[in-house]
């Protein structure tokens, strides 16, 4: 993984942590509190089974997101929208749910 892959999937980790602790997100995906720190600092590769959980998380496969971070592929706006929620704090996310089951239960 280039250095340029690397920054994207900091950046990714950083935000799917959003506000939770790096204990909280590590146990979340199944790696320990000090890798997310390595990653998020540029100081560690992630191994291909951490790469798929990730994509999984982000709604797509192992293919696409490496893709993706090496720079040949662009994210979709589900993707994008998948981002932004996994960044919400929880009291903005309880709004947006209620207006999601509002239109559910009004369609």
């Amino acid at each position: 993984m280039d250095v340029q892959a690397r920054e994207k999937f900091a950046e990714i980790i950083s935000q799917m942590r959003g506000e939770r602790s790096y204990r909280s997100f590590a146990k979340f995906l199944g790696v320990s509190h000090p890798t997310i720190k390595a990653w998020e600092n540029l100081e560690g590769i992630p191994d291909k089974e951490s790469l798929e959980r990730v994509a999984r998380l982000r709604g797509e496969s192992l293919e696409d997101f490496q893709e993706f971070l090496e720079g040949s592929r662009q994210p979709s706006k589900l993707q994008n929208l998948v981002q932004q929620v996994r960044t919400i704090p929880d009291d903005e996310l309880a709004i947006i749910l209620r207006a999601i089951a509002d239109r559910i239960e009004n369609s």
